[in-house]
C-alpha cells in the first residue's frame, strides 16, 4: 500500500498507527492523504458545471389552470 486517502476523522489517525504495526514498509501518517481527493472531487464537478447545458423546463401547466 502506498497511500491512503481518508477524512479527518479521528478514527482513520487509530487506523494509520495499526496499518503501521500490521504492514512492514508502510509510510503510516506520510502515507495518508487527508480530504485532498473530496477537493479535487468537488472542484472538477464545479468546473464541469461550466460545460453542462441547463435542461429546459416543460410546462406542467394546461391551459386554463391558474394556481389561485
Amino acid at each position: 500500500i502506498l497511500s491512503i486517502t481518508s477524512d479527518n476523522a479521528s478514527p482513520n489517525d487509530v487506523m494509520m498507527d495499526r496499518l503501521v504495526d500490521a504492514l512492514p514498509g508502510f509510510g503510516g501518517p506520510r502515507a495518508r492523504t487527508r480530504c485532498f481527493a473530496h477537493v479535487v472531487n468537488l472542484v472538477a464537478k464545479s468546473l464541469l458545471r461550466l460545460f453542462i447545458q441547463p435542461k429546459k423546463k416543460r410546462a406542467n401547466k394546461k391551459d386554463g389552470d391558474d394556481d389561485e
